[in-house]
């Protein structure tokens, strides 16, 4: 049911859908260490430099990994990928992993291709607004040592997913957060 003039939208979950959708939410809120003075950690670098691998060998614990690809595999693994309800839940627990993560000040780190510098700089400046500090990590290997790290993930992971098609939807979440409107177009 929406109410199109007040912009809302009304969604019912079963008591089961609810608690999968809070399973999910906690899984990656679990892993953040609340701080006074918490961290953003953005990960850049070109497709298959290593910015998944450095992530989760030095990001893992004491970070929320707010990473749209694999916060999407959760839930299609939970779900279903042919629940009607996919995108609901997906924009539901995507927002809400980032919202109780920034109220509750835990370090956050994210991946990016960072092509995009108007983009990154309104976060940064929202981010800093909100009590973080910011670490932005560039993550550079050879070309070819990327192309053949990326052929490799994809032969052996079936869920991979290049941040080359993820990274506009989790800075999505952070314009939402912050109501800075329309994101400006990555083919720019």
């Amino acid at each position: 049911m929406n109410n199109q003039e007040n912009n809302q939208q009304i969604i019912q979950f079963t008591p089961n859908e609810y608690s999968k959708i809070r399973k999910i939410i906690e899984q990656f809120l679990e892993k953040g260490t609340s701080k006074d003075k918490p961290q953003l950690v953005i990960l850049t670098g070109g497709v298959g430099s290593g910015k998944t691998t450095i992530r989760r060998q030095k990001y893992i614990d004491g970070y929320v990994n707010f990473e749209f690809g694999e916060i999407y595999n959760v839930i299609k693994k939970e779900f279903g990928e042919n629940d009607p309800k996919l995108t609901t839940y997906t924009v539901l627990i995507c927002d809400t992993i980032l919202n109780e993560s920034i109220e509750a000040k835990k370090n956050i780190v994210i991946e990016i291709i960072g092509d995009n510098k108007e983009i990154i700089d309104a976060i940064v400046s929202k981010m800093k607004d909100s009590g973080y500090e910011i670490s932005i990590e560039f993550i550079f290997c050879d070309p070819m040592e990327a192309y053949k790290r990326h052929l490799k993930a994809v032969e052996e992971d079936k869920e991979y997913q290049s941040v080359h098609f993820t990274d506009e939807a989790t800075l999505s979440f952070f314009y939402r957060k912050f109501g800075l409107g329309e994101m400006p177009s990555f083919k720019s």
